[in-house]
C-alpha cells in the first residue's frame, strides 16, 4: 500500500500566545526555572527546567533534545521574534522556547541570564545550546527538582555481581511506551576478548550427526563463562526500572525486548559476509548485531525473566526472530510462540511487512501486520517453557484502530472539498491518527 501522509490543513493551523506574566526579581533570579542543567556527577547529562511548571525534562541525545525542547514551543509572531533578536526578549519569556509561527516553526531558546535568543533550528544547534549554556549541578541538588510526567525516564545501574577485571561501562538507550530510557552495566574487556576466541564452529562425527544440526550449532552460543553476569545484571536493572514505573510482568518483557530492538543493526557485518553469530556478551559489548545476534540476546534475557522462549528461523527469507510463549490462538502457526522482531522496534506479535536485513518500521499496510505467510517456512528451535505473554490481543486491537482511522481519513480526503467545520473535524482526526501511529511505532 502506498504511504499516504496526512497533514493539517494549513488555513486552520493556529498558535495562540497567552500572555502569562513572569516578573524576574532578585530573589527569583537565583532559581533554576528555564535553565539547562548538566549533571556533573553523572556524565554531564542534560535537563531542561520548564519555567511554567518548574519541572525538569531529560534532554538525552542531540536528536531527542531537539525534539523535546521544541515540544515546549510557544508561538510568537515573526515581528516579535525579529524584535527580540535585535535586542532581547521580555523578562516574562525568560527560559522559554518560542516558535516563529510564520516561518515554519523556527525555534529559539531564551537564555534566562541574558534574555538573548539562541536558535534550535537543527539537532546540532540544540546540542550546542545545551553544552554552551548548561549549568553544572550536583545529583543531590538536581534530585530536589521534580521530574516532568512526560520526561525521559532514565535508569543507570551498575551491576552488583560482576567481579571481572578491566570493567568498562556500557549504556543502552532505548524507547518504551514512546519514552526514552537508558540502562548501564559494566562489562569486561578481557571477558569480551575471551568470547571472541571461543568456539563458533560445530563439529560432529560423520557417523553420528546431531538430531538437528542448526540447533546444535546455536547451542554453542548459549554456553556462558563463569564470570559472565551480564544478562543477570541487565535483567536486574530492567526489573528495577519496571518497579519504579509500576509495570506488569508483560510490560517488563516488552521493555526488555525494546532494549534489544534498539541495539543498532550491524549492517557492516552483513556487508562483510562474515555472519557467524555473536555470543550475547559480544552483542552487548559491541552494542550492535544482526538478527541472529540480537535474537540470541533477547532469548537469554526473556528466559531469565521466566518466559517460555524459542528461536524462530525463516530460511526462505534468511531471517531469525525471538519466539515468546503466548496463548496458542495468538501464536505463530499455532506453535505456542508469538513473533518478536529484534532488528527494529515492533510490538510483540507484529510481523514487519518489509524484512531485508533490518526490518523496516513505519509501514502503513496495517492489515498485513499479523500475516505470517510473508515469512515463508518456519523452523522453531531451542524451545523452552515458562510464563506466557498475554499482550498480543491488545496489540491487535491497536492495529485494528489504526486500520479504521486510516480508512476514515482516506475516504474523507478522497471526498474532496472541505468547508470550515469539516476541515476542523478532519484536522482533529488527523491528530488522533498521527498520535496513535507515533505511539505504535515509537516515532
Amino acid at each position: 500500500m502506498k504511504k499516504n501522509n496526512f497533514k493539517l490543513l494549513s488555513f486552520l493551523f493556529f498558535l495562540v500566545v497567552i500572555g502569562t506574566s513572569f516578573v524576574i526579581n532578585q530573589a527569583e533570579a537565583a532559581n533554576l526555572n528555564g535553565r539547562i542543567l548538566l549533571q556533573v556527577q553523572d556524565r554531564g547529562q542534560a535537563w531542561y527546567v520548564e519555567p511554567t511548571t518548574a519541572k525538569r525534562y531529560y534532554l538525552g541525545r542531540a536528536d531527542d533534545a531537539f525534539q523535546i525542547m521544541r515540544n515546549f514551543g510557544l508561538g510568537v509572531s515573526t515581528k516579535d521574534v525579529d524584535t527580540f533578536l535585535s535586542s532581547k526578549a521580555p523578562a516574562r519569556l525568560s527560559g522559554k522556547i518560542i516558535l516563529k509561527v510564520q516561518d515554519k516553526g523556527q525555534a529559539y531558546y531564551i537564555n534566562p541570564q541574558t534574555l538573548k535568543l539562541h536558535s534550535l533550528g537543527q539537532p546540532k544547534e540544540a546540542f550546542e545550546v545545551i553544552r554552551s549554556l548548561g549549568l553544572g549541578i550536583s545529583n543531590s541538588d538536581l534530585n530536589k527538582i521534580q521530574i516532568g510526567a512526560n520526561s525521559i525516564a532514565q535508569v543507570v545501574v551498575a551491576p552488583k555481581t560482576s567481579s571481572t577485571l578491566n570493567n568498562v561501562e556500557k549504556y543502552f538507550s532505548f524507547k518504551y511506551k514512546n519514552i526514552n530510557r537508558e540502562i548501564g552495566i559494566k562489562l569486561s574487556s578481557s571477558l569480551y576478548s575471551s568470547y571472541t576466541k571461543s568456539l563458533k564452529v560445530y563439529s560432529y562425527p560423520a557417523d553420528n550427526p546431531p538430531a538437528n544440526l542448526r540447533e546444535a550449532f546455536y547451542n554453542l552460543f548459549f554456553q556462558t563463562k563463569n564470570s559472565d553476569t551480564a544478562v543477570t545484571d541487565l535483567v536486574n536493572s530492567l526489573k528495577e526500572l519496571a518497579k519504579n514505573n509500576n509495570w506488569s510482568e508483560d510490560e517488563l518483557a516488552e521493555s526488555a525486548l525494546a532494549l534489544v530492538q534498539y541495539i543498532p543493526y550491524d549492517q557492516a557485518k552483513v556487508d562483510s559476509g562474515l555472519t557467524n553469530p555473536y555470543y550475547p556478551y559480544e552483542t552487548l559489548y559491541l552494542n550492535k548485531g544482526i538478527c541472529s545476534d540480537k535474537t540470541f540476546l533477547a532469548l537469554s534475557i526473556l528466559k531469565k525473566l521466566g518466559y517460555g522462549t524459542a528461536i524462530l528461523d525463516f530460511p526462505d527469507i534468511n531471517h531469525s526472530a525471538i519466539g515468546i510463549a503466548c496463548p496458542v490462538e495468538y501464536s505463530l502457526a499455532n506453535s505456542g510462540y508469538c513473533y518478536g522482531e529484534t532488528t527494529n522496534y515492533f510490538p510483540i506479535g507484529v510481523i514487519p511487512n518489509s524484512i531485508n536485513g533490518q526490518a523496516k518500521s513505519g509501514d502503513y499496510s496495517f492489515a498485513e501486520l499479523f500475516d505470517a505467510s510473508k515469512l515463508g517456512s518456519i523452523e522453531i528451535l531451542r524451545k523452552s517453557s515458562g510464563k506466557l505473554y498475554q499482550g498480543v490481543a491488545i496489540n491487535q486491537q491497536k492495529v485494528e484502530e489504526l486500520i479504521l482511522r486510516y480508512d476514515e481519513l482516506t475516504r474523507a480526503k478522497a471526498a474532496g472539498t472541505f468547508d470550515y467545520e469539516s476541515a476542523l473535524a478532519y484536522n482533529q482526526k488527523v491528530e488522533i491518527f498521527n498520535q496513535l501511529l507515533r505511539n505504535f511505532y515509537q516515532q
